[in-house]
């Protein structure tokens, strides 16, 4: 019942629909019974008809109730067309409503929790289940609906038309109906199997598909088949067993058809006999069998649709344990009031807050924004309570017309902005706003920036990033409970500083720079960036800080130009181009015809993996982060690339702190602390010196890597 009431509150937005088909059900019902009910009038009329002097008389009435019914049957088709439109349309906009709410909650989930449901059980559940619950949806506000209408409106005339047999139904269909929910109980389990079994399946097909070049290079397609085979013939089996219990459905409501009809039939004959058709007549016995039929094919249409909605109750289940997940890694709770009084000053690159008898400074560092939106500058505070302006920016050109949507971001004193297809840099005069007022300042070729300002007192998520300054204060993780992957990790850097971590497999590297964006939450201790503690930021502007390009890349289906805008939405051409030269991408992509708008298929599938690793570099750049990992993300790439992509890096980006992390020596020797991994625990650190002279595994790395000589070095 309780996944009934949450999946009702999805029927938002088509409540209308869904009212329009019940009415529409209601009044094709109520047209069809009257067709039964003046049935026995025209077969009375027919009769009439053939007695001697009442010949005209009896033509009239069969003139008039055939028109009657006549009219009803159109009246019914038409409806009955409306209420399968409207419920098509209802159960598409249902099955949206929930489609939607389960991606939104889905991309909310932490790594945790998508590993307790598996990718392959979220793509059923996505896809499968929904469909399974849209039809059985609209069945029931069409089919179901359809039939206790019919029902109750069936047995009341039969009431009306012969009262002392109505007592036929009122054993019948309770008896059906308690066979239906029996039968119903018996198979649900086993639909609970078949639609776990379905997320195996798909994780069969999803493994083969991706992997499809590992299984052909091995000759496993064999394996493969009857891997394969073996979840497919479990479902069937299961579906058989499913069946066969089902199938009694079929012979329970014919049989109960049949004896409703002839025990009708028999005490029908017996009263209009016996009264000689005074009590009774053959008109009524008619009406009654058909009342008998539409009631009995009512039940059937259940026992029809029955098997759906069974289908249905496990996807439905399914689809809330998806909806109802909570997420393990959320955003603090923000509280927020507006001062009513205070200033807002710009100088020197910094900003300066004032009110309530309170002061903050802050370095100005906005990323991309667009003009009439928010922007949001937290004084220094972390979690507790602090001052926090709020600046709605407009620009106009000189001749006073506003330049709408406009991107732009502020960096000190420098102010970007991105209009007529080109990326201006202004300087930003020291300006000072008064909280609850406008203020216009006047840029460089006359452009105009309008700020609104208002002041808050907020508490809770921090929206801002200071810088990237990185704090591990004696961090342990474990990813199952007593097993901890990370062991008293205490280690401090400072902003723009180069750091490189090198180790075996499996030794917790990339856990390690994991935490910084929260994509994991730690066991013990804490990480801190901008001397804030990550659980303190708001998940999106912590995120928007820290760009991580992981060990699997990935680009999705589109242009490279679409691809490299995740990073920063905004972002001119100029600047994708600049951080494409960072990344070492922009000799491969001028080799395409077609450039930034070279098209990419889906994964990445139609260029090389170093091509792909260059691509997701350039996108992590064009966040503009204050901190970037690359986790072993110049794998694919030649030794002189990655020397290139390293040194792109050290004199483009001194203000961004760096994590390298990398089976190569080679590409971490000159970052300025190295640190060597083994286990989940630091067994050295330095720069490269100091590991050569300190380190056993380190010098052994570097010599047998390098013992042919520094490639980079040779060039």
């Amino acid at each position: 019942m309780k996944t009934v009431k949450q999946l009702v509150g999805f029927i938002h937005g088509y409540w209308r629909e869904t009212l329009l088909t019940w009415a529409m059900v209601f009044i094709e019902t109520a047209c069809e019974i009257l067709v039964a009910f003046f049935t026995q009038y025209v077969v009375n009329s027919v009769r009439q008809a053939e007695m001697v002097g009442q010949q005209q008389e009896g033509l009239n009435n069969l003139y008039m109730y055939s028109g009657i019914i006549a009219g009803l049957a159109i009246v019914a088709a038409v409806t009955g067309i409306a209420a399968g439109y409207w419920a098509a349309a209802s159960a598409a906009g249902f099955a949206k409503n929930l489609r939607e709410a389960m991606f939104v909650k889905i991309q909310s989930y932490s790594f945790k929790n998508i590993d307790h449901f598996s990718t392959s059980s979220i793509v059923t559940r996505t896809t499968t289940d929904v469909t399974n619950v849209q039809n059985a949806f609209m069945q029931i506000i069409r089919a179901v609906m359809r039939a206790p209408f019919m029902m109750i409106f069936a047995t009341v005339m039969c009431f009306v038309t012969a009262w002392e047999l109505a007592w036929v139904f009122l054993i019948v269909i309770p008896v059906v109906l308690f066979l239906l929910l029996f039968i119903a109980k018996f198979v649900h389990p086993t639909f609970e199997k078949i639609f776990t079994t379905y997320d195996t399946l798909n994780q069969e097909v999803q493994e083969n598909v991706d992997g499809i070049r590992v299984v052909k290079s091995f000759d496993r397609e064999e394996y493969q088949r009857a891997k394969f085979g073996k979840v497919s013939k479990f479902i069937y089996d299961s579906f058989i067993y499913v069946e066969r219990i089902l199938s009694f459905n079929n012979p329970i409501m014919q049989g109960t058809v049949f004896l409703s009809i002839l025990l009708i039939s028999y005490f029908c004959s017996e009263i209009i006999v016996s009264s000689s058709a005074q009590a009774l007549d053959v008109g009524a016995l008619s009406t009654l069998v058909s009342y008998t039929m539409m009631i009995m094919m009512s039940l059937m249409l259940i026992s029809m649709v029955y098997v759906m909605i069974i289908i249905a109750r496990n996807s439905a289940e399914r689809i809330v344990e998806i909806i109802d997940e909570e997420p393990d890694i959320v955003s603090p709770r923000s509280d927020e009031r507006a001062l009513p009084e205070g200033k807002i000053s710009f100088k020197g690159g910094r900003v300066y807050i004032e009110a309530g008898g309170e002061k903050a400074e802050e370095m100005v560092s906005v990323p991309f924004f667009k003009s009439g939106t928010r922007v949001y500058l937290d004084a220094p505070g972390g979690a507790t309570e602090r001052l926090r302006a709020v600046l709605i920016p407009r620009f106009y050109a000189p001749d006073g017309q506003e330049i709408k949507d406009v991107p732009a971001r502020i960096e000190g004193n420098a102010l970007t902005v991105v209009y007529g297809g080109a990326e201006k840099s202004l300087a930003l005069p020291d300006t000072e706003l008064t909280a609850g007022s406008e203020t216009e300042v006047v840029l460089e070729d006359g452009v105009r920036l309008r700020f609104g300002a208002k002041i808050d007192k907020v508490s809770g998520a921090v929206t801002t990033v200071k810088d990237g300054q990185v704090d591990f204060d004696h961090v342990t993780f474990e990813y199952n409970k007593g097993k901890p992957v990370l062991h008293d990790i205490d280690l401090h850097f400072k902003p723009g500083e180069t750091i490189g971590i090198i180790g075996p497999t499996g030794s917790s590297k990339t856990t390690l720079v994991s935490l910084l964006a929260r994509l994991y939450d730690v066991t013990e201790g804490s990480v801190k960036v901008g001397g804030i503690d990550v659980r303190d930021y708001q998940l999106k502007s912590l995120r928007d800080a820290v760009a991580v390009v992981l060990q699997k890349n990935t680009l999705f289906s589109g242009t490279i130009r679409s691809n490299l805008l995740w990073g920063n939405e905004y972002a001119p051409d100029e600047e994708i181009w600049r951080a494409c030269d960072i990344a070492q991408a922009t000799p491969f992509i001028k080799g395409f015809a077609d450039g930034l708008d070279h098209p990419i298929a889906e994964g990445g599938t139609n260029v090389s993996g170093g091509q792909k690793q260059r691509l997701c570099i350039a996108r992590a750049l064009l966040k503009n982060p204050k901190i970037l990992i690359l986790d072993d993300s110049t794998s694919a790439c030649d030794t002189h690339t990655d020397a290139m992509i390293r040194e792109g890096l050290a004199n483009s980006r001194k203000d961004v702190t760096k994590f390298i992390i990398a089976q190569r020596v080679l590409s971490v020797r000159d970052c300025d602390h190295i640190l060597v991994i083994d286990e989940g625990r630091i067994i050295a650190s330095g720069n490269n010196a100091e590991l050569m002279e300190n380190c056993n595994v380190y010098r052994e790395l570097y010599e047998s890597q390098l013992k042919g000589g520094d490639f980079d070095a040779a060039e």
